[in-house]
């Protein structure tokens, strides 16, 4: 049988370069990492099982003449209850993370909408009451260089510039810097 591949000669599955973007290609990929997942899934398992000091399969069944080879028929029940018994614990443990009582009963379509409205308008509030904030501190600033540039244009009626003021104004520059 030429055109089969043995074990030995089988390679992953790969999708040409040369293929354009389309359906095809998509679909090629997601076979491809359906692939990949299971591998990682058979992996796991084995893992899994050499952890706990069971008998691991083979990752990939034996062929004979192209012909599969199953177990023996007369093989012991103690193989199948070590797989029970090692199935058990797993299953214990999918069943305290994954019950139904763990999970959230579904929302209504129209809780979803009303509970996402209401999170954009208090989104929209929360950037209101920021958008008037930076306003008034705008203003403020406004004010306060207003009034600075009063103080430091100011002169007495002979025409000497009023230091005091200037002063003060000098100093609270100095505050703020440290």
């Amino acid at each position: 049988m030429a055109g089969e591949a043995t074990a030995a000669t089988r390679r992953s599955f790969r999708v040409p370069e040369t293929m354009p973007d389309g359906v095809h290609k998509r679909k090629l990929e997601k076979i491809r990492k359906t692939l990949s997942h299971n591998a990682d899934v058979k992996r796991s398992y084995r893992k899994t099982l050499k952890r706990m000091g069971l008998e691991v399969p083979s990752p990939l069944p034996s062929l004979e003449n192209g012909v599969k080879r199953s177990a023996p028929k007369d093989a012991d029940s103690s193989d199948e209850d070590k797989y029970q018994n090692a199935a058990r614990p797993m299953e214990e443990a999918d069943q305290k993370h994954v019950g139904r009582h763990n999970k959230k009963p579904k929302q209504s379509r129209y809780k979803r909408e009303e509970a996402a409205a209401a999170k954009l308008r208090g989104e929209l509030e929360a950037a209101q009451i920021e958008r008037e904030r930076r306003e008034v501190e705008r203003r403020q600033r406004i004010e306060q260089r207003q009034t600075n540039k009063t103080k430091m244009t100011q002169f007495t009626r002979t025409g000497q510039p009023k230091l005091g003021a200037r002063v003060d104004v000098l100093l609270d520059k100095i505050r703020k810097i440290t």
